[in-house]
């Protein structure tokens, strides 16, 4: 028996997590406040089935305690031996048709052989044919009284909202890393085995919140009664800090060298997925970081989420190799640089003083963008800008030098279509852009695009001018 079966709680005290949902069905059972139907849903392995069970047994138990079963009756006994009759369990990944429906239907109608009421736990529910749940709404609707139904889903978007409406509903929550990490030394400390604090780390890093995958993965890697990173390190071709860090620098320069050391390693026996997910976990946190020092950039944001995608992607094409090596070509073939997310500074920030700028030339139009970036519009190198004297914080600004600037972003790919064909030009107070159509001026004068326009004013002094569309 697997680990995972083995300590499958047998009492609402033992469940893992999901504090407030078995307290709510505890006080429901002391009460006797029970409904027809039940909808468990949300993440794998977080307790849907086992808690469905749970309720099963208890509302069956001859003697419970305080919401909890007993343990000790005869319907517990049999319930734990797997020989109660009147609690069925039904996958309906392979039970999707609505005759499969019509027949516990039927069945429902007749009345339990031991317990107070016979109950029908329906996993996967979302996997029902239209049919199928068509002839589950008036049972759901209107159950005789010793039926319950227990559904349970991970894709509850699926489930039509006439079931949903028919169910008392409770969605589960990930899994803490706390209470995984104390079910893990729980059960390593039933079984005898010995595991050190790195690999308990990298389970519950890898169980994405998921119990049953912490306790599979953590009993898949049981050698000889120890779990130890060096042996994890090993076994599995995992990858030291040092070189995901020298990867993600390597991305966000768009280092094609980044290849080779993926092929070196795969060469080495890294496991791909694996390697995927620390990276992805690694960029995640230090974008995380970034955020909270107001540096993170969107360049690196889209880098992770080419990543996740490639990840996915990973899961359900045959050549893992090859999937991943388009998903790195597409990041370092990208154009362009990060744009740094703008963000409110904190009450210790100081902004920067901005240098007062006039114009050294008369009004005159800058240049008409075939395509371009509305953030790199204005994003002109300090050289564009010249201080009158060395003391000084009054500059001139050379038109010139925009135009120069816009005819090297020429061949770049605009990011806002319908700035394609305008015309920019500037006076004393405002930077003008001249749409050819009223459609183009629907579109570009948005909240967000004069934010983005004013920020990036701001972000080379400009902020004494206004953005004016026409």
């Amino acid at each position: 028996m697997s680990l995972y079966l083995k300590y499958r709680p047998r009492d609402f005290d033992n469940l893992v997590g999901q504090a407030f949902i078995k307290d709510t069905l505890k006080t429901a059972i002391k009460q006797d406040k029970l409904v027809g139907a039940y909808l468990f849903c949300w993440p794998r392995g977080t307790g849907k089935t086992s808690t469905a069970r749970l309720l099963a047994k208890t509302i069956n138990c001859l003697q419970p305690k305080e919401g909890n079963p007993c343990l000790e009756c005869d319907i517990c006994t049999q319930f734990q031996e797997e020989r109660l009759v009147d609690i069925i369990e039904i996958d309906a990944a392979s039970h999707t048709g609505v005759d499969n429906i019509r027949e516990i239907i039927e069945r429902a109608q007749f009345a339990p052989t031991k317990t107070k009421y016979k109950v029908y736990i329906i996993d996967e529910v979302h996997m029902l044919s239209k049919g199928a749940f068509n002839a589950l709404l008036k049972i759901l609707e209107e159950p005789p009284k010793h039926v319950k139904f227990i559904l349970a889903t991970t894709e509850t978007h699926k489930v039509p909202e006439t079931i949903i409406s028919r169910c008392q509903r409770y969605d589960f929550k990930s899994i803490s890393d706390t209470d995984i990490k104390e079910r893990l030394q729980f059960i390593a400390k039933k079984e005898e085995i010995t595991i050190d604090e790195p690999s308990l780390q990298y389970i519950t890093k890898h169980s994405g919140g998921a119990l049953r995958n912490a306790i599979n993965l953590f009993e898949q890697l049981i050698i000889d009664n120890e779990i130890s990173y060096t042996n994890i390190e090993a076994n599995l071709g995992l990858l030291q800090e040092d070189f995901l860090a020298s990867i993600y620098k390597k991305l966000q320069t768009k280092d094609a060298s980044v290849i080779e050391d993926i092929e070196s390693s795969i060469k080495n026996g890294a496991n791909l997925k694996l390697f995927l997910k620390d990276l992805i976990w690694y960029i995640k946190d230090s974008i995380l970081g970034e955020v909270k020092n107001w540096k993170a950039t969107k360049e690196n944001i889209s880098l992770l989420e080419t990543l996740h995608e490639t990840a996915g992607k990973m899961k359900t094409y045959h050549d893992e190799e090859m999937t991943l090596i388009i998903g790195i070509l597409k990041i370092i073939s990208e154009e362009g640089r990060g744009e740094v997310i703008p963000t409110v500074p904190t009450s210790h920030t100081q902004p920067k003083p901005k240098p007062e700028i006039t114009i050294k030339k008369e009004p005159k139009e800058i240049a008409t963008l075939s395509s371009g970036d509305i953030q790199d519009i204005f994003e002109i190198e300090t050289s564009a800008a010249t201080p009158i004297s060395e003391n000084t914080s009054t500059w001139t600004f050379d038109t010139d030098t925009w135009i120069t600037a816009l005819k090297k972003l020429g061949a770049k790919a605009g990011l806002t279509m319908s700035l394609r064909s305008a015309s920019i030009s500037t006076d004393e107070v405002h930077v003008i852009i001249q749409c050819k159509t009223g459609f183009a001026k629907t579109s570009i004068d948005t909240e967000e695009n004069r934010l983005l326009l004013t920020s990036s004013l701001e972000s080379i002094g400009l902020s004494h001018l206004s953005i004016k569309i026409q």
